[in-house]
C-alpha cells in the first residue's frame, strides 16, 4: 500500500484551536513515520455545508487514485456523508472526530439531530474512525444506537499529546492571584458564563486572562459587554496570540479556567496540568474524564452559582490552592507526550484483523509484558512437558496456538532437548513475522535446533492440519477468548490425537491493587470495575462467547472427562510498588480495564475516567502495584491401554 496519506480539513490547518492542533501533530506524526503527507485546506462553509464547501471536497476526492489513504476532518466529513458514500468503495478513509457536531452549544433541536444523523451516515460509510475521547467513543455508540444507524468501521481512541513545559510558579503569600481562560470566544466555551461568575466573586486580589480568536461576531460584544459592566478592570480579553504570548501567560498565572458546556476532550486542561497548573472547569462532554481528580475544581456547565462558589473557595483559601497544584504536579508526571500520541494514531491506521473485534493484540503490549510473563508463568511444568516430550523418538512436535510474536516459544524452546518443529498459528501475519524472525534468532544465540511454520489463521477452526500434527499443543494468555464450546472440542481433538497440552498464564477472575508492603487493597471502587471487568471479558472475542477468567476451569473440566493427567498451579503477576520498571506495565494494565470498563458500560464514563485517573497517579509515584491472578495447566493423556 503507498506510503501517501491525504488529511482534508475545513480551511486553513494552521488555526489555534485544539482540533486544529491536534490535526497538525498528527501530520507530524504521519511524516515521522515516513509517510508523504497532503493537506487539503478546503474552502467553504462547515459543518453547515455550503455549495463552495460541497464542490471543494469532491474536487478534492475526485482528484486521489484509487485505493488512496484519506483521513477526513469530522467538521468536513460529517457535513458531506453523500460525497463520503460515494468515493469508500475506492478509497480508503479513515474519519477524524473530535466531537459529533450535532453535540455543539446552540443548536436548536431540528438542527441537532440533521447533524447527528449526517455525521452517522457518513461514519456509516468509512474504513476506521478515529475519536479523540473515551467519551467521545462512547458517546458515538450510544447515539448510533439511539438513531438506528449501524457502523461497522472500528473505532480507536487516541488522545491528544502535550508539550512538555516547564512549571508555573506557585502564588507567593499576598500575591495578585492570575487566572487564566484560552479559548475561542464561541457560545460552548462560555466566557459569558464566566464572567457572571466571577462578578459573584467577594475575593478582591485577582486577575483574569482570556485568550482566544473571535470566531462569533455576536458572542464576543455579549463578552465585551458583559465585561464592562461587572469587571472592567480585573478581566481582561486579549483575542488570539501567539506561543509566546501564551507561554507567557501560563507562566504567570495560578489556574486555568475553561466555563465551556461541551468538549470532545479539552486539550487546554492538559496544557495546564503540563504547566503543574489546577484547574477549574465544567463536567461538559469529556471533561469530566479529561481533568484528573485531585487536579481542580468541576461545576455543571452553565451554572454560574456553582462556578462563583467554586471561584470564590479558590481566591480564598490558601491550602486548597496548595492541595490543588500538588494534584497537578502528580497529573503532570502522567501525561502522554505528543510523541506517544502520534505512534497511537499511526497504529490506529493500520489494517485490522478480521478475526473479530476486540482481539486485536498490539505488539507493544505483549512486548511489554514478555518479561512480567516468563518470571510469573511455572518453570516446573514447562520441564515436565519437556520430559515428555523426551520420551518419544524424534523432533518434538510442538503447536502454538494464538502465538503473537513468539513469546511462548521464547520460554520453552531453551528447555526442550534435542530437534524441535513448532506451527506458530495466529490471525496476525506481522505478528507471525516477527515470532519467526525471533525464533531463528534464538536458534543462533542458543544454538537450538528450530524448525519454525508459520500459518496465518483463525483460531476460531481447530481442524487445521497443524493440530493434528504436533505431540503437545501449547497457548499463553489465550483460553480468556475462548468459549465453553470451543474449549470442549480443544479437548477432544487433542483427546483424540493424544496430545499433551501445556496452557500458561490463563487469567482467572481476580485482580487488585497492593499497597507499598504488597498487601491487596480493599476498595469499594476497585471491587465495582473488577465486577464490570469481568462482565466484559464475556463478550465474544472471536472464539464464541467468552467465558474470560472462568475459562481455566472448565478447560480442566474439559480434560478430566476425556481422562487427562492434569496438574496446575497459580502464577499470579505480582508488580510492586517499588519497581519503577513496572510501571509502564501497570499503566497499560489500568488503561485497558478502563477501555474494557468503558466499552461494557458508557453511561459511566465519568465514574471511569475517575478511577482510572487516581489509579494512574498513585502509580506514577509508586504508592500503588498491581496484582493480577492467572493459572498454569499441564495436562498429559491417558495411558494406554
Amino acid at each position: 500500500m503507498s506510503n501517501r496519506v491525504t488529511l482534508m480539513v475545513a480551511g486553513s490547518l494552521d488555526q489555534r484551536t485544539g482540533g486544529y492542533v491536534y490535526d497538525a501533530r498528527m501530520v507530524d506524526a504521519l511524516a515521522s513515520h515516513g509517510f508523504e503527507v497532503d493537506v487539503a485546506e478546503l474552502d467553504g462553509r462547515f459543518p453547515d455545508a455550503c455549495e463552495v464547501a460541497t464542490n471543494a471536497f469532491d474536487r478534492a476526492l475526485d482528484a486521489l487514485e484509487d485505493a488512496e489513504r484519506i483521513i477526513v476532518d469530522g467538521l468536513v466529513m460529517g457535513a458531506l456523508p453523500d460525497s463520503v458514500a460515494r468515493h469508500a468503495p475506492r478509497l480508503d478513509i479513515t474519519a477524524l472526530l473530535h466531537h459529533p457536531l450535532g453535540d455543539e452549544q446552540g443548536l436548536d433541536e431540528a438542527t441537532s439531530k440533521r447533524f447527528h444523523l449526517s455525521e452517522l451516515q457518513g461514519l456509516s460509510s468509512v474504513s476506521r474512525i478515529i475519536v479523540t475521547s473515551r467519551f467521545t467513543a462512547a458517546r458515538l455508540e450510544a447515539l448510533a444506537k439511539a438513531y438506528g444507524v449501524e457502523i461497522t468501521a472500528p473505532v480507536s481512541v487516541v488522545e491528544p499529546g502535550v508539550e512538555r513545559a516547564p512549571v508555573s510558579p506557585a502564588a507567593v503569600e499576598g500575591e495578585e492571584l492570575r487566572l487564566l481562560c484560552v479559548a475561542t470566544l464561541t457560545p460552548r466555551k462560555g466566557q459569558d458564563v464566566l464572567v457572571e461568575a466571577l462578578s459573584r466573586v467577594q475575593a478582591k486580589a485577582w486577575r483574569c486572562d482570556l485568550f482566544g480568536g473571535h470566531r462569533d461576531a455576536s458572542f464576543t460584544q455579549r463578552v465585551e459587554e458583559l465585561i464592562a459592566r461587572h469587571e472592567p478592570s480585573r478581566i481582561t480579553l486579549h483575542g488570539e496570540c501567539d506561543a509566546a504570548t501564551l507561554e507567557a501567560a501560563y507562566q504567570s498565572a495560578h489556574a486555568l479556567l475553561l466555563p465551556s458546556w461541551y468538549e470532545g476532550y479539552g486539550m487546554v486542561i492538559t496544557e495546564a496540568l503540563a504547566h503543574g497548573l489546577p484547574v477549574i472547569t465544567t463536567t461538559g462532554g469529556a471533561l469530566a474524564q479529561t481533568l484528573p481528580r485531585n487536579a481542580g475544581l468541576s461545576v455543571p456547565p452553565g451554572d454560574v452559582e456553582a462556578l462563583a462558589t467554586k471561584l470564590e473557595r479558590f481566591l480564598s483559601d490558601g491550602e486548597l490552592r496548595h492541595r490543588l497544584r500538588e494534584g497537578a504536579l502528580m497529573a503532570r508526571e502522567a501525561l502522554v507526550d505528543w510523541q506517544a500520541a502520534g505512534d497511537a494514531f499511526v497504529k490506529a491506521l493500520e489494517p485490522r484483523s478480521t478475526l473479530a473485534a476486540g482481539s486485536q493484540f498490539a505488539a507493544d503490549w505483549l512486548t511489554l509484558r514478555e518479561s512480567v510473563d516468563g518470571a510469573s508463568r511455572s518453570g516446573e511444568l514447562a520441564d515436565r512437558a519437556a520430559r515428555w516430550l523426551a520420551d518419544e523418538p524424534g523432533a518434538a512436535s510442538i503447536v502454538d496456538l494464538g502465538c503473537g510474536r513468539g513469546s511462548n516459544l521464547q520460554f520453552l524452546a531453551p528447555r526442550i532437548r534435542g530437534a524441535q518443529r513448532w506451527q506458530l498459528l495466529d490471525h496476525d501475519e506481522a505478528l507471525l513475522d516477527e515470532a519467526r524472525e525471533r525464533a531463528h534468532r534464538l536458534a543462533r544465540e542458543a544454538t537450538l535446533s528450530l524448525t519454525i511454520d508459520t500459518h496465518c489463521a483463525s483460531l476460531g477452526d481447530l481442524s487445521h492440519p497443524a493440530l493434528d500434527e504436533a505431540r503437545l499443543v501449547s497457548a499463553s494468555a489465550l483460553l480468556d477468548l475462548a468459549s465453553r464450546e470451543w474449549l470442549e472440542t480443544l479437548a477432544e481433538r487433542c483427546a483424540a490425537n493424544r496430545q499433551a497440552l501445556l496452557i500458561a498464564l490463563s487469567v482467572t477472575e481476580q485482580w487488585c491493587f497492593l499497597d507499598r508492603a504488597g498487601q491487596p487493597l480493599d476498595d469499594e471502587d476497585d471491587r465495582w470495575a473488577l465486577a464490570l471487568f469481568n462482565a466484559h471479558q464475556q463478550r465474544d472475542k472471536g472464539l464464541g462467547d467468552a467465558l474470560g477468567g472462568a475459562a481455566h476451569p472448565v478447560l480442566v473440566e474439559a480434560l478430566a472427562g476425556q481422562g487427562y493427567r492434569i496438574e496446575q498451579t497459580a502464577t499470579p503477576w505480582h508488580l510492586s510498588a517499588d519497581e519503577p520498571s513496572l510501571r509502564p506495565m501497570m499503566h497499560a494494565l489500568v488503561e485497558g480495564w478502563a477501555e474494557a470498563l468503558t466499552e461494557q458500560a458508557p453511561e459511566e464514563a465519568k465514574r471511569i475516567a475517575a478511577w482510572r485517573d487516581a489509579r494512574w497517579a498513585s502509580l506514577a509515584v509508586g504508592e500503588l502495584g498491581v496484582w493480577v491472578g492467572h493459572q498454569d495447566l499441564l495436562a498429559l493423556p491417558a495411558q494406554k491401554g
